[in-house]
């Protein structure tokens, strides 16, 4: 369930980072500290690049002429989720792929690039470090 609602996305962002780090906090012993298991405000950071990007062009364009930049997007996701195991759980509980194929207007668009930024903001609040 991702839909996105003015009401709800700061709330499922913190509700989401959470989880997050309770899963991580849970399973860290059992993963051996490998860097490729820990979950950094990088790996975060660098998904919400990509949002950024696509955020700064919705100000000056129509929503149907970035349909490739969204399709771009999801790939992009799927990609850094195949490479990085804390970045799969990450995508995986924030239903960052799902949300971003709910996105048929440019509201709702805004609104998710506005999530990711929760995403981030509440990672860096509830102590999320490099």
């Amino acid at each position: 369930m991702a839909i996105l609602t003015e009401e709800n996305y700061v709330s499922k962002a913190e509700n989401v980072i959470k989880r997050v780090k309770d899963k991580f906090a849970q399973s860290e012993k059992e993963r051996r500290n490998k860097e490729n298991d820990k979950l950094t405000i990088s790996k975060i950071r660098n998904l919400l690049s990509l949002t950024s990007a696509m955020y700064d062009e919705l100000q000056t364009k129509e929503f149907d002429d970035l349909l490739d930049r969204k399709n771009y997007l999801i790939v992009q996701l799927a990609y850094q989720s195949g490479r990085e195991i804390a970045v799969k759980v990450f995508v995986e509980e924030a239903e960052l792929i799902l949300a971003l194929k709910e996105c048929d207007t440019k509201e709702k668009m805004i609104r998710y690039c506005r999530y990711m930024e929760a995403l981030v903001a509440y990672f860096k609040y509830y102590g999320g470090k490099d």
